[in-house]
């Protein structure tokens, strides 16, 4: 029994307390008496031993302890708080029991106070000066607090036989009626779901500190959150919910805080599943771990004991939700709760560990559990890393059958996983269990699958591939090392909304110091939208309007990576911010003028390990199916039109001439824009065309077959015609010398003097664009040669963005024509390669065709799918040449090929064609 009594003085911030101590049994105690002072034993002055104080006590010996304590220590302000007019003591304010204890608590304070501490009755006495509360509570406790005030207004009301009492600030004092309304609702539901309110009241009281506690009989919440909307509809539940984990059945903190895993469970991840959003929740947990938990932090979760960084927060609050939600899922709602209701049952008033809760559903199961607690709880410090491999869908000895292989990038685990199968007609999930490092699974599946998903409701703790993870500023603050891209002049504005991110290693560089390899391996934050650096990472950005903005993205080069844009219009908007830009961690995209959040927005990213997706069957009904005819007047009137091709398909051709022609004969003034010709030789275009030059040296002086390569004949009848109506014909793509260097060397290889023809600015955020080149460079890859998907990713995006920026740059000058942008089909199916990027400079509206590609869903406005047509090519020679030095050298010679029978060899040079002499390839 331990009977406390203190005198708190506000005015000169002291405490002076007695405490009686008696003991059942024979024992030593601990007790931690740091900062208090002037210590008495029995009256006897004695010297704490690093903070503790060690007594041995007798069967039923009483010891007093008589101490001092000054409230000023600045160092301690979470832990306590004096002024006149406030008291707020969570910690280090009176002699505390490593123990479990039944405390007598009586506080004397300056009149005009109202004391509240764990209590479930309250008896004051009152003198001219003082008022000394007395505070009754008849369980045992693992630690008091005390919050007092001159300012609160107290208000009581009743649920069933509990007392709910509220003391808020008296301008905050209209808040009690909605807290009391919420904390009705809570209680209901937590005496429905688990067992009876273990007290007799519940008190909701304000904190003149940021502080979100929950104390055994009340919850202690700081003024600047107290009018938040979020606060009654999830934390103050998560607060009540601790009455019943944490504050009534106790924390074996030596082995673990088990408590705020299940609440965080039961409280906010139930809340989120209630409103439809349990798995984006879930999601969120998997996320922040990624975020913020790396092999320099990771602990196993019985290691944790109390959140103090967003890492420990990951792994105590959320992988042990997790663990929670995984053994609901394996056992069903009415054995999880049966076992949650027994652990509460045996364990109130008593302190707890995970071995408890293990052996709790021990016996409710019947099932030995100590494999699970012992592989998620006790040993292990990562989580598990899964990806598939070799996906196939086929028919197996008349079965339909699906197979994969699962890996396991960690020490294998023993788990369950969903597999979720999407069809026509619907979707079933199949359960599937692994505990190897590789295994082979098969399904066999009734109709054909659409889509295949492992794991998409987020039911077991993972980590995410990146294609599941938001770019978010969370991503950002839990990386180690962070490259700051910021001129020497932005510093004084951007250092303060850097520093307020809690970054811990920097380093700062000029941004054309940057260099590709960085990129790479670092993620980045980059002061200011409008920079060199932004344009050429995610398109041209202008100058935002608002106070402060912050953007994130993926970082193109390495999609394990972030990076942040930064804008700040002034010191004044950055300072507004600096204590809350934390707390959005969650966000992708944030705005805030004067202080004040205007704008977020979170990207979207795929949910589940993706298996498989597969066009579904499409039926068509070919008296129905419209006609090239029959979509010119939906296209016609759109400023832009882009048509799709395969090179080496006449019919394409035809088509695409087809659209120009009814276009021109519709009184359109319209131009024509080739992916075929290089910007640098537009001047040999508009010779052709104005009859200066014939078409041999058009040919020539277009550098056509140097740069393209395709045989001429499948575009002359195109080239053809709009010569003929005097319809301009625009190159579009850049010097094919530029992007056969940056193939090979990136960007960074180029000179100044190349890097001018670059693009103003490219777009490389897109991350389906990414993806589905990481495909085209596989094959490439085969077929060329190439090596490094940045560089090809970097080439691409050159091709692009040069061809949307030159097709603006001719809209602008040309306001009353139309053009006709002719280009492979994978720089306009679904719109990521040119459309997207022209819209962004020049948002006209558009149509894209594409022509023989799979019908899929947002792949263009329109497919054409064209019987094939034969033409008449150039004859070919039969060999593989080269040219170097002013020759054309044979490098190989076919078989069977005029070449052969001409008996023409490897190390030929070619230097004369009928009449035409031969030095370059042009």
């Amino acid at each position: 029994r331990y009977q406390l009594d203190v005198a708190i003085e506000t005015q000169s911030k002291t405490l002076s307390g007695i405490a009686h101590i008696r003991a059942s049994e024979n024992q030593a105690m601990t007790f931690s008496v740091k900062n208090l002072s002037n210590l008495t034993v029995d009256g006897k002055s004695v010297t704490p031993d690093k903070g503790q104080l060690m007594l041995t006590f007798q069967t039923d010996q009483e010891i007093v302890i008589r101490y001092e304590a000054s409230l000023e220590d600045k160092g301690l302000k979470a832990a306590r708080f004096v002024d006149q007019n406030n008291v707020f003591l969570t910690g280090n304010w009176y002699p505390q029991p490593e123990a479990l204890m039944e405390y007598a608590l009586s506080v004397t304070l300056p009149k005009g106070f109202i004391a509240t501490s764990e209590a479930e009755s309250v008896e004051i006495q009152q003198t001219e000066t003082n008022s000394t509360f007395k505070f009754q509570f008849k369980h045992p406790l693992d630690s008091l607090s005390l919050a007092a005030s001159k300012n609160y207004v107290f208000k009581k009301e009743a649920y069933k036989n509990i007392a709910i009492e509220t003391y808020f600030f008296k301008e905050d004092a209209h808040l009690a009626e909605i807290y009391v309304d919420y904390t009705k609702k809570y209680l209901a539901m937590y005496e429905e779901m688990l067992t009876p309110y273990p007290y007799q009241r519940f008190a909701i009281v304000e904190n003149i500190l940021p502080t979100g506690y929950s104390m055994p009989t009340y919850t202690l919440l700081g003024r600047a959150v107290v009018n938040l909307p979020f606060i009654v509809e999830t934390s103050l539940g998560h607060e009540i919910l601790h009455q019943w984990f944490g504050n009534s059945v106790f924390i074996d903190y030596n082995k673990g805080n088990w408590a705020e895993g299940i609440t965080n469970y039961l409280a906010d991840q139930h809340y989120a599943t209630l409103n439809g959003k349990g798995i984006a929740y879930r999601k969120k947990i998997m996320a922040d771990y990624n975020a913020y938990v790396n092999t320099n932090n990771a602990t196993p979760v019985s290691a944790f004991k109390s959140r103090h960084n967003n890492a420990q927060k990951a792994i105590g609050y959320g992988k042990a939700a997790m663990i929670f939600h995984a053994i609901r899922k394996q056992y069903g709602d009415e054995t999880f709760f049966t076992a949650i209701r027994e652990f509460i049952h045996s364990h109130s008033f008593r302190i707890a560990s995970w071995h408890d809760i293990q052996q709790t559903f021990k016996n409710v199961t019947g099932e030995n559990l100590l494999g699970y607690f012992t592989q998620w709880i006790i040993n292990r410090e990562d989580i598990p890393h899964i990806t598939a491999e070799e996906v196939e869908l086929l028919v197996v000895q008349g079965k339909l059958t699906l197979s994969f292989t699962l890996i396991q990038h960690t020490a294998p685990y023993f788990m369950p996983l969903s597999v979720t199968i999407y069809t026509a007609s619907g979707q079933t999930q199949h359960a599937i269990k692994i505990s190897s490092e590789k295994e082979k699974i098969s399904l066999q599946l009734d109709e054909l699958p659409t889509k295949v998903v492992i794991d998409e409701d987020y039911d077991l703790m993972r980590q995410l591939l990146p294609q599941e993870i938001s770019p978010t500023l969370g991503a950002i603050m839990g990386k180690e090392n962070i490259i700051v891209a910021m001129p020497k002049e932005k510093i004084e504005l951007y250092q303060p909304l850097i520093n307020a991110l809690g970054l811990n290693n920097i380093t700062v560089t000029a941004p054309q110091e940057i260099k590709l390899t960085q990129f790479k391996d670092h993620s980045l934050i980059i002061a200011g939208f409008d920079t060199p650096m932004g344009n050429m990472l995610f398109g041209k950005q202008e100058r935002p309007k608002d106070g402060v903005r912050v953007l994130i993205y993926k970082n193109p080069y390495n999609e394990k990576e972030m990076i942040a844009l930064l804008h700040a219009k002034e010191a004044n908007e950055v300072k507004a911010i600096t204590r809350k830009l934390s707390h959005y961690g969650k966000y992708s995209l944030l705005a805030f003028n004067d202080g004040k959040n205007t704008e977020k927005a979170i990207t979207e990213s795929i949910n589940g390990i993706p298996l498989l997706t597969r066009t579904p069957p499409h039926a068509l009904q070919p008296d129905k199916v419209a006609t090239l005819n029959d979509i010119i007047p939906k296209i016609i009137d759109n400023r832009v039109i882009y048509i799709g091709e395969q090179h080496d398909q006449f019919a394409h051709h035809i088509n695409q001439l087809m659209v120009i022609k009814k276009c021109h004969e519709a009184g359109y003034k319209i131009a024509v824009g080739m992916e075929m010709f290089q910007v640098p030789y537009q001047k040999a275009l508009d010779d052709y065309m104005a009859g200066q030059i014939d078409e041999q040296t058009f040919l020539k002086q277009s550098q056509y077959f140097d740069n393209w390569g395709y045989d001429y004949n499948l575009y002359k009848p195109i080239i053809d015609y709009v010569k003929s109506k005097g319809i301009p014909l625009i190159a579009l793509n850049i010097d094919k010398r530029i992007t056969d260097k940056v193939i090979k060397q990136g960007i960074d290889s180029l000179t100044a003097e190349e890097k001018q023809q670059l693009p103003s600015a490219m777009d490389l955020s897109n991350n389906t664009y990414r993806q589905d080149l990481y495909q085209v460079f596989l094959l490439h890859q085969k077929r060329f040669g190439h090596q490094n998907f940045n560089y090809f990713l970097q080439t691409q995006a050159i091709w692009d963005e040069t061809m949307a920026q030159t097709a603006s740059q001719f809209l602008t000058n040309n306001p009353n024509r139309k053009l006709i942008v002719l280009a492979g089909n994978g720089h306009v199916m679904y719109k990521y390669g040119i459309p997207n990027r022209l819209s962004q400079r020049k948002p006209d509206p558009f149509s894209v065709i594409v022509q023989a590609q799979a019908i899929d869903k947002g792949i263009a406005d329109y497919i054409l799918l064209t019987q094939k047509l034969n033409g008449k090519k150039a004859p070919k020679l039969g060999v593989m040449i080269k040219e170097k030095d002013n020759q054309v050298i044979i490098m190989g010679v076919g078989d069977n090929t005029p070449a052969k029978k001409a008996r023409l060899q490897v190390g030929d040079v070619i230097i004369q064609v009928g009449a035409q002499k031969i030095q370059t390839l042009a």
